[in-house]
């Protein structure tokens, strides 16, 4: 007699109607055509009310208006960046419900977002302002919100800014100069300027350029590129440049991230570029305000607590095969101190970067005649409070300069620094043509580390040249230490196989054109060499 499987013939008849049921599925998906005449739709927004999940709704070339949700996990094609713009509204496309149960998968692809200008955020109060290109609302509970991607296109041209205060819970200190709101310092924030994701976003060879936040009322000013929240963000092939945050008089207290800012999650980077984008601030501010105030992280801020004792404390920061060019921290106090860091990254979390080149950078401190304020800069390439490490990378010609004609100006790591006593290491690296310079004409200026600054970081380089760094101050009494190298009395600093060789230092005193170091260093197979005043001191 034939046995009969009965447990295969019931795999079978489940696949069977596995089969059956996807089939349906696919014949199911519909594509819904929008053009300026002629098809079923001549918008955007009653394409996606007719829509179903999985559907793909398809834009010819033309303009169409923005100010619409997606709320359907669904595809969007236009006709190319160049072709099909999707224009206006605040925010231009906003990708899911807010705290909603569920949350859809999305695609865009070949659509120019654009003239986009934001005023509040998706919980609908004026004083935060959030996403003026795209923005990807949480999910319930503040969970990660839609997933998306978005391939050959750009976001451009968009614009974030809150339009009114709050008390900010920070007590106004008695010599401040601008309007209190119950004794307290105001608090408004723009964020993700041409996108703000609360999602897992994917950008594939697509261009974030030329958004902006800040605006008249905003206190703080953030990720004028893009503002990832959660989820983590993918940049494959992608640009983000030319993205400005601002923070201007009279409540402007922070700009914080022209182009990348990633607050959790992972940022994963690779074949793509950061150029050209500024995080600037121009206020008048006492020194005794709580919290202070400071313009930081030109291109990419990888956020955290500067310890990541817990994993949920850091973001991570993945950089691969990319370029950080020509971004630029600005910052000007018309009375207190001006502080501006970290030109092209800035690492308060955990950041790995590799065969990548940081490149032209700069941060730039200044306050007036007449004020003995502080003009302190550091970190034009890239700076660290986090875990670090930096592989096959090319750190060149960033610089930091600050002028402070009755104060203080003070200007250190040229290349990039480390610090919190934390591990960085570098190895098969070169730093070279970085620079510092700091001006006064009464008060003091003082320079150090113009390749790079070690604040109290366990550090550890390896095969890595630092070379044609150069450090100057100018003013009476002025300083300089470490040409190549400055290693504070709370680094550790091991040096293996590596050169320190043509920087040069020039102020009133110069120590250690190569090397300066205020702790003893391990030193192994390594060249101090040809630098100027002198090559070592602390060796």
């Amino acid at each position: 007699m034939k046995t009969i499987n009965t447990k295969r013939m019931l795999a079978v008849a489940l696949l069977a109607i596995a089969g059956t049921a996807i089939a349906a599925g696919q014949s199911s998906a519909a594509t819904l055509t929008v053009c300026p005449s002629g098809c079923a739709f001549n918008q955007i927004a009653p394409a996606l009310a007719a829509a179903n999940n999985g559907d793909t709704i398809a834009i010819a070339a033309g303009t169409y208006d923005g100010g619409f949700t997606i709320d359907k996990s669904l595809k969007l094609v236009g006709a190319g960046a160049g072709s099909t713009f999707i224009s206006g509204g605040g925010p231009v496309v906003t990708i899911g419900e807010a705290v909603a149960a569920s949350e859809p998968t999305v695609s865009i692809t070949g659509v120019t977002i654009t003239g986009g200008v934001t005023h509040s955020a998706f919980v609908g109060n004026g004083f935060i302002a959030v996403g003026g290109g795209i923005s990807v609302p949480p999910a319930a509970n503040f969970s990660p919100g839609a997933t998306v991607t978005i391939t050959n296109s750009v976001i451009t041209g968009n614009q974030v800014a809150p339009t009114t205060a709050v008390d900010s819970g920070l007590p106004c200190p008695p010599d401040i100069t601008i309007t209190c709101i119950n004794g307290d310092l105001p608090f408004a924030q723009a964020a993700g300027g041409g996108i703000n994701t609360f999602g897992a976003t994917t950008l594939i060879n697509t261009t974030v350029s030329n958004n902006q936040v800040g605006g008249p009322v905003a206190s703080d000013a953030d990720g004028a590129g893009i503002d990832s929240l959660e989820g983590g963000l993918t940049l494959k092939g992608s640009r983000v440049t030319g993205n400005q945050a601002i923070a201007s008089a009279p409540n402007g207290r922070f700009a914080e991230t022209g182009g990348v800012d990633v607050l959790s999650g992972t940022l994963t980077m690779d074949g793509s570029s950061v150029s050209g984008n500024s995080a600037s601030i121009s206020t008048a501010m006492p020194n005794d305000i709580q919290d202070g105030i400071a313009a930081n992280a030109g291109g990419v801020h990888i956020r955290g607590n500067d310890s990541c004792a817990s994993p949920d404390a850091c973001a991570i920061g993945k950089i691969h095969d990319s370029t950080i060019i020509g971004n630029s921290v600005t910052a000007s106090n018309s009375i207190g101190d001006a502080v501006a860091f970290c030109g092209g990254t800035c690492d308060d979390g955990q950041l790995a970067l590799a065969d990548s080149l940081v490149s032209n950078n700069h941060v730039t401190a200044s306050v007036p005649a007449g004020s003995t304020a502080c003009a302190c800069a550091d970190s034009a390439g890239v700076g660290s409070g986090g875990i670090e490490s930096i592989i096959d990378t090319h750190v060149t010609g960033n610089t930091v300069t600050t002028s402070a004609p009755s104060g203080s100006a003070f200007g250190a790591a040229g290349g990039g620094s480390a610090g919190n006593g934390l591990s960085v290491t570098i190895s098969d690296s070169v730093f070279s043509g970085n620079a510092l310079t700091a001006t006064t004409t009464t008060g003091t200026a003082h320079v150090q580390g113009a390749g790079f600054s070690n604040f109290g970081a366990l550090l550890t380089i390896r095969d890595t040249t630092f070379g044609s760094n150069s450090g100057t101050a100018s003013g009476p009494g002025s300083s300089a230490l470490g040409g190549g190298i400055w290693n504070g009395s709370d680094g550790t600093l091991t040096l293996l196989g590596s050169a320190i060789t043509h920087n040069a230092l020039t102020a009133s005193t110069a120590e250690g054109g190569g090397l300066f170091t205020a702790n003893p260093a391990t030193i192994k197979n390594t060249v101090i060499a040809d630098n100027i005043p002198d090559q070592c001191v602390g060796c």
